[in-house]
C-alpha cells in the first residue's frame, strides 16, 4: 500500500481549532435559520389563536346573553303581565323590568303584545336614536297602547315618573314585525334574524315566545351594536380587521362603528361588505367564505392571515378576521437580524475556547507519548493521571497504565494472593488482576465440585456493582459438566446457557468471547477454570494469555489453601450450631435463647463500632474479632448442656421431674375423705347429726382454703412474706395417716435414705425429710483456689427437695441449690471452652462467653470480675443476655416483659452497677432495642419507650 506523504504537518491543536471554527459557523447559520423559522411559526400560531379567541368570545357572549334573555322571558311568561290587565298593574311591575334591562347592556327593550291589539313596551332610552324633546334625566320609557290609544311614560334611572305624553301618531303594526308570524306557529322560544328596530333604529334580533294560556306574545329586543365594540377591543395590530356579516354579505357588526352609522349617528339600513373601503375584507368574503379556519393569502402584493368563523349553528352569521403577516412577524424579522449579530459574536467568543479545548485534547497525547518512552526505559514508577474529556484518549491512557500495572504487579502477585484471608477476598483479587489485563472485559471463576462445574465469581467491567451482583446470582445457579466444558476448553465461544444470561446486561448486545485457563492444585488435580472475557475483535494476546495463566497457577494454590481453611471453619461452625441447637432443643422454655442472644450481641456491637461518642470512639472490631465474638455469643450457654432439665424448666416450687403438688393434692383429698368418713361414723354412734355436719363442713372448707393457699405458693408468682411462711408452717402441722411403706418399689439408693417406721404413721401434710437432701458426690469446680478463678458460694447440699423448704421460697421457684446448679452453667461454659485449642485470635472466646453474668461492680458470677477487667464485647453480651431474658416469650417461670418494662428494669440494673451505663445509653440511642424488637418480639410487647427518662 503506498504511503501518503504530507508536505506540511501541523499540530493536532491547529487541526482541531480549524474544525471547531468551521462547525461553529455552520451550526450558527443553521441555528439562526431554525430560530427564525420557529419564531415565525409561533407568531402565525399566535395570530391564529387570537382569531380563535375572538370568535369564541363572540359566540360565548351571544350565547350567554341570549340565555339571560331567555330567563327573563320565562319570568315574564310566568307573571300576571301576560294577561290583559290595568295600567296600574303594569306600572307596578316596572321596577322588576328595569332591573332586567340594567342587567344586560345589549338588551334594548321588553314588550308584551296582547291578542286584543294592546301593546306594552318598556325600554332603555338612547339619546342618539330618540328625539331631543324627551325629558331630561330620562332613562326608561314605557309605551302603553290600550283601546287604540297610545301613551309614552318617561322615567329616570330610579323609576321615578318624569312625564307622560300622548302619541296619536303611533302606528306600530305588530302583525308586520318579523317575530309575529314565527311566534304564531311555534310553541317554543324563537329568535329572529337581525333586523332594524322600529323605535330605536338600531339593528338587532328579537327573542319572543307566546303565552299559551293568555295568547299574549312576550318579547325582548337584543341589540347587536355591542358586538362592534367587542370587535374593537380585539384589535391588536394596526392592520387587523374584524367584521360580522350574514350569509348575504350584510354587515352586522364592524370594529369601526362609525362606518355603520349615518351622518346623524343613526343606523338607517344594512350595508354590504362590498361598500367597505377595505378591499381585502371583500376579497376574503368573496373567495374564502366557505373555507372555515385560518388561511394565508396574498392580496395586491401583501401577505395576509385570515380566518372565517361561523357564529351560529345555521351559519347565518360569519366572523371575518384578517391581519398583515408582516405585522405579525415583525419580531421574527428583528430576531433574524439579531441572530446574525449573535452568530458573529459567538464565533469571535468561541475561537479562544476552541483553541483551549484543542490544547486540552492534544496535551494528554503529548504527555502519553513521553510516558510511553518511560515504559521503553523500564520506568514503571509513576502513573499518568492526566484527565481528558476525550473517551478514546482516556482509554489509551488507561491501557498504558494497565500495562504498567501488569508488569509492576506481577512480582508481587504471589504475596498478594496468599495474604487474602477469605475466599471472597481472594476471588475479588483474582478477578481484579484479570480485569487489569488489557482488552479484558471481565472474569468468571469456575470451581470443580465432583466434576460438576459451578461459577463462584463473576465480574464484568462494563457493569455496575449492583448489576454484577445480579448477574452472579443468575450465573451461580448454572451447573456444567466436565464434558461440556472440555468441548469449550480450546474454543473461545461462550456456551449458550452462559451467553443467554450475560447478553441482556451488555449494551447493544456487545459480543464477548472467553479464554479458559485450567487451575490445578498441588496434587495436579482439576480445581476449576479461570475464564477471561474479551471482545472477539480484540482477544488476549499471547503475552497477556501467559500472564493470565500465571495468575491462574498462583490462584489455584491460594484457593486450595482458602478452601482447606474454610472447610475447617465450616466444621467448627457446624459443631457450634450443633451445641447451641442442642441446648435450645433441650428445653422448650429456653428454646431460641442461644440463637437470639448472638443476633442482639452483633446489633449492639455494630452500633458501638459506628458510635461517635467518647466511650466508643476507639472501639472497632476486625474480621477476626467479629469471628471471636460470633463463636463466644453462640457458645455463651454451652454449659447448659449438662444442666438438669427439671432445674432449667422448673416452673413451680415443688416441680422436680414432675410437679409434686399432685402428691400434696392427694393428701388433702385423703383428709377430705376422712372428714366425710368421720361424719358417718359419728352418725352411726348416735351423734348429733347437725353438729357433725357442721364440723365436717368446717373442716372441708378449711382444707379447701389451705390447699388453695399451698397451690398459690407453689406458683411462685408473688413474694412470700413472713406471715405467709408462718401460715404455711401451720398448715404443714396438719397430719395424714400413711399405712403403706414408702421404701418398697423404689430404687435401692433412694430406699437406703428412708428410715424404718412402724405403720400406720401420722405424717405432716407438708414435710422436709432426710431423703429430700441430696449430698454432693464429688468436689465442685468452684472450690476455693480453683484454676479458673471461680468465686461462688457453694451450698451444702447438691439438692434440697423438702416440700416445706421449697414452698417457703420467697421469690421465684428456685431454691439456693437450684440457683447454684443453674448458675453453674457459666462454670461449665468457661471450663469447656478453656479446654478447646482456640487459635491466638480466638483466645478471648472463654472470657467473652463466660462473662455475661458478671456485674460492673465485681459482684457477679462466676469470677466476680469488675468492669475494668471485662472486655467491651463481654459487657455487650451482659446487656444482650439480660434484654433477651426479660423479653423472651417462651419462659414459664416469668411473664414476658414489654419494651418499656424491660428498659425500666434494666435502668435499675444500671443504677445497681449490674450493666455498663455507657452501653445501656448506646443501646437506647442507637435504637438497637427497637430493631431487635421488630424482629423477635410479639407485637403486643412493642410499646412506646421514652428513652429521655433514662439518658
Amino acid at each position: 500500500m503506498p504511503t501518503i506523504k504530507f508536505k506540511n504537518r501541523y499540530s493536532l491543536q491547529v487541526h482541531i481549532t480549524s474544525l471547531f471554527t468551521f462547525l461553529i459557523i455552520v451550526s450558527g447559520l443553521l441555528l439562526g435559520w431554525y430560530s427564525y423559522y420557529q419564531f415565525s411559526q409561533n407568531m402565525l400560531n399566535e395570530g391564529k389563536t387570537l382569531f380563535d379567541n375572538s370568535s369564541r368570545q363572540l359566540v360565548d357572549k351571544i350565547h350567554r346573553e341570549s340565555e339571560h334573555v331567555h330567563t327573563m322571558l320565562k319570568i315574564l311568561n310566568a307573571s300576571d303581565l301576560t294577561a290583559i290587565n290595568s295600567k296600574q298593574e303594569k306600572i307596578t311591575s316596572l321596577p322588576v323590568l328595569s332591573e332586567m334591562l340594567k342587567a344586560t347592556n345589549s338588551l334594548s327593550a321588553l314588550f308584551i303584545a296582547y291578542p286584543n291589539n294592546d301593546f306594552f313596551l318598556y325600554k332603555k332610552i338612547n339619546s342618539v336614536h330618540h328625539s331631543t324633546n324627551i325629558p331630561k334625566d330620562s332613562y326608561f320609557m314605557m309605551t302603553l297602547r290600550q283601546s287604540e290609544k297610545t301613551q309614552h311614560y318617561f322615567y329616570d334611572i330610579e323609576n321615578n315618573l318624569l312625564s307622560m305624553v300622548d302619541d296619536p301618531n303611533y302606528n306600530l303594526n305588530i302583525e308586520k314585525r318579523p317575530w309575529y308570524k314565527r311566534v304564531q306557529i311555534s310553541d317554543k322560544y324563537i329568535i329572529t334574524d337581525p333586523y332594524l328596530f322600529h323605535a330605536t333604529k338600531e339593528f338587532g334580533v328579537t327573542l319572543a315566545v307566546k303565552d299559551q294560556i293568555n295568547n299574549s306574545i312576550i318579547g325582548a329586543d337584543y341589540t347587536l351594536s355591542t358586538l362592534s365594540n367587542l370587535l374593537q377591543e380585539f384589535r391588536r395590530y394596526p392592520s387587523s380587521e374584524r367584521i360580522v356579516v350574514n350569509n348575504t354579505g350584510k354587515i352586522i357588526a364592524y370594529q369601526n362603528t362609525d362606518f355603520l352609522l349615518s351622518a346623524q349617528g343613526k343606523f338607517d339600513a344594512f350595508k354590504n361588505i362590498s361598500e367597505l373601503q377595505h378591499p381585502a375584507l371583500a376579497h376574503v368574503f368573496k373567495n374564502y367564505s366557505d373555507q372555515k379556519g385560518s388561511v394565508l393569502f396574498n392580496y395586491k402584493g401583501e401577505d395576509w392571515l385570515g380566518k372565517v368563523s361561523p357564529l351560529s349553528d345555521k351559519q347565518t352569521l360569519l366572523l371575518f378576521q384578517i391581519v398583515k403577516t408582516k405585522e405579525l412577524l415583525a419580531n421574527a424579522y428583528d430576531l433574524r437580524q439579531k441572530s446574525a449579530l449573535i452568530i458573529i459574536l459567538i464565533i469571535l467568543t468561541t475561537l479562544p475556547m476552541a483553541w483551549y479545548f484543542a490544547r486540552l485534547i492534544s496535551t494528554p497525547i503529548s504527555e502519553l507519548t513521553k510516558d510511553l518512552e518511560k515504559i521503553n526505559n523500564f520506568d514503571f514508577s509513576e502513573q499518568l493521571h492526566r484527565k481528558t474529556p476525550v473517551k478514546e484518549i482516556a482509554a489509551l491512557i488507561q491501557v498504558t497504565n494497565n500495562m504498567k500495572q501488569t508488569i509492576s504487579h506481577f512480582q508481587n502477585l504471589s504475596a498478594s494472593l496468599v495474604s487474602k484471608q477469605s475466599e471472597q477476598q481472594l476471588l475479588n483479587k483474582i478477578s481484579d488482576e484479570c480485569n487489569n489485563i488489557p482488552n479484558s472485559k471481565g472474569t468468571l471463576i469456575i470451581f470443580n465440585n465432583n466434576n460438576n462445574y459451578q461459577i463462584k465469581h463473576s465480574q464484568l467491567l462494563a457493569l455496575s456493582s449492583i448489576e454484577n451482583k445480579q448477574l452472579y446470582q443468575q450465573l451461580s445457579k448454572l451447573t456444567m459438566t466436565c464434558q461440556s466444558l472440555s468441548e469449550n476448553l480450546t474454543s473461545e465461544q461462550i456456551p449458550n446457557d452462559i451467553k443467554q444470561i450475560i447478553d441482556p446486561y451488555l449494551v447493544k448486545s456487545q459480543p464477548l468471547c472467553w479464554q479458559l485457563i485450567p487451575m490445578k492444585n498441588r496434587s495436579g488435580e482439576d480445581l476449576g477454570l479461570l475464564a477471561v472475557l474479551a471482545d472477539p475483535s480484540s482477544p488476549l494476546s499471547r503475552g497477556k494469555l501467559k500472564y493470565a495463566q500465571a495468575i491462574a497457577s498462583f490462584s489455584a494454590l491460594s484457593i486450595q489453601s482458602q478452601q482447606l481453611l474454610a472447610e475447617q471453619k465450616q466444621l467448627l461452625q457446624s459443631f457450634i450450631l450443633l451445641i447451641a441447637g442442642a441446648i435450645d432443643s433441650k428445653s422448650p422454655y429456653t428454646g431460641g435463647h442461644c440463637a437470639r442472644v448472638p443476633e442482639l450481641t452483633k446489633m449492639l456491637s455494630q452500633a458501638a463500632c459506628t458510635a461517635q461518642n467518647v466511650e466508643f470512639k476507639d472501639f472497632d472490631l476486625s474480621d477476626e474479632q467479629w469471628e471471636e465474638l460470633h463463636i463466644a455469643a453462640w457458645l455463651h450457654d454451652c454449659g447448659k448442656i449438662i444442666t438438669p432439665e427439671h432445674i432449667v424448666d422448673k416452673s413451680t416450687k415443688l416441680e422436680a421431674i414432675y410437679d409434686r403438688l399432685n402428691e400434696v393434692r392427694m393428701r388433702f383429698e385423703l383428709l377430705k375423705s376422712e372428714a366425710h368418713t368421720n361424719y358417718w361414723k359419728g352418725l352411726n354412734e348416735n351423734g348429733d347429726s347437725q353438729l357433725l355436719a357442721q364440723q365436717r363442713d368446717q373442716l372441708l372448707s378449711e382444707l379447701d382454703q389451705e390447699f388453695e393457699f399451698v397451690a398459690q405458693c407453689n406458683i411462685g408468682g408473688e413474694f412470700m412474706s413472713d406471715d405467709k411462711i408462718a401460715l404455711l408452717q401451720r398448715i404443714a402441722r396438719r397430719t395424714w395417716k400413711r399405712t403403706l411403706s414408702n421404701k418398697i418399689g423404689i430404687a435401692p439408693h433412694q430406699a437406703n435414705k428412708i428410715p424404718d417406721i412402724t405403720l400406720p404413721v401420722a405424717e405432716p401434710i407438708l414435710a422436709d425429710k432426710a431423703e429430700h437432701l441430696i449430698d454432693r458426690e464429688h468436689a465442685e469446680l468452684t472450690e476455693p483456689g480453683n484454676e479458673w478463678g471461680f468465686d461462688m458460694k457453694t451450698p451444702q447440699y447438691r439438692s434440697n427437695r423438702g416440700e416445706l423448704y421449697n414452698l417457703s421460697i420467697k421469690r421465684g421457684t428456685l431454691t439456693e441449690e437450684d440457683r447454684f446448679i443453674i448458675n453453674g452453667h457459666m462454670v461449665h461454659t468457661i471450663v469447656m471452652l478453656s479446654k478447646l485449642p482456640f487459635p491466638t485470635h480466638l483466645k478471648n472466646v472463654p472470657t467473652i462467653a463466660g462473662g455475661h453474668h458478671e456485674k460492673m461492680d465485681g459482684t457477679g458470677y462466676p469470677r466476680k470480675i469488675p468492669a475494668s477487667e471485662l472486655p467491651v464485647t463481654a459487657r455487650i453480651m451482659v446487656v444482650a443476655d439480660i434484654f433477651e431474658a426479660l423479653t423472651a416469650s417462651d419462659r414459664p417461670y416469668k411473664e414476658r416483659k414489654t419494651l418499656s418494662e424491660a428498659i425500666k428494669i434494666m435502668s435499675f440494673m444500671v443504677k445497681d452497677d449490674h450493666i455498663d451505663p455507657a452501653l445501656f445509653k448506646l443501646f437506647l440511642t442507637s435504637e438497637v432495642y427497637l430493631q431487635y424488637a421488630h424482629q423477635y418480639l410479639l407485637p403486643e410487647q412493642i410499646d412506646e419507650v421514652n428513652i429521655n427518662h433514662y439518658l
